[in-house]
């Protein structure tokens, strides 16, 4: 998972925008990017604008599954743009379901697309 702020830019396009856009070109299986509803990153300013709007800079995670080995390749080639990001790597069991119940890390990576 990379934490980002939704204010976060390069080279104004919004950093979760090319990360998901980098992780399509480097082939990886599935990523999402989740909007937070409240909160903040690191030393970011909380902007919260009343109860009933949202606030506009809120966390965005960037959710990506893949086997490791490709991800932390993939996170080695961000350097630049994640530097006010947090990076977590995690373990799972992943299935695909619907295709048959495949396991995804069996999966051939060169059908993906």
């Amino acid at each position: 998972m990379i934490l980002v702020s939704e204010r976060a830019r390069r080279n104004r396009r919004p950093v979760h925008t090319e990360i998901v856009s980098r992780a399509r070109e480097a082939g990886l299986a599935d990523v999402a990017v989740l909007r937070g509803l409240d909160g903040h990153i690191g030393t970011s300013r909380r902007s919260s604008r009343g109860l009933l709007r949202r606030p506009d800079n809120v966390p965005v995670a960037v959710l990506i599954f893949d086997q490791e080995e490709r991800l932390r390749k993939f996170l080695a080639s961000l350097t630049g743009i994640t530097e006010d990001c947090i990076v977590t790597l995690d373990t799972a069991e992943a299935y695909r379901y619907g295709n048959a119940g495949s396991d995804i890390r069996s999966r051939d990576r060169r059908d993906t697309g």
